[in-house]
């Protein structure tokens, strides 16, 4: 049986992660990001730089069993979702296995961040 999980889990783990986050985007890119509010989402930050208009958000996604997974996502100034990828509440990158089972990968969510950011840049 599946565990079920809150969005209050989320929401509790998440300041801790996207500070990482921030981090790392502030290391390797020299671009700060800031949470701000926006409806829909768990948590959103935009990017500081006024030239850069993206938002890194999370949205949680339900599942009738119970389970709830987040998508970690930029949003574009057009309004296009680039997803990063999927996580579990202990912010463990998830990606779907056969059978429609979500399993743990050994991605990096914060390099898969990095990544997605570089690419809507270039």
């Amino acid at each position: 049986m599946e565990k079920v999980i809150s969005s209050e889990s989320f929401i509790a783990g998440s300041e801790s992660f996207f500070v990482d986050i921030a981090a790392l985007l502030s290391n390797q890119t020299g671009v700060d990001i800031f949470r701000i509010s926006m409806s829909q989402n768990v948590i959103c930050y935009k990017v500081g730089e006024a030239s850069i208009n993206l938002r890194l958000r999370l949205v949680l996604i339900p599942f009738k069993n119970g389970q709830t997974l987040g998508r970690l996502s930029w949003l574009d100034r057009h309004g296009i979702d680039h997803v990063c990828c999927y996580v579990n509440e202990v912010f463990d990158c998830l990606d779907i296995a056969s059978g429609g089972v979500w399993k743990k990968q050994t991605n990096n969510v914060g390099g898969l961040c990095l990544k997605q950011f570089e690419s809507l840049l270039a």
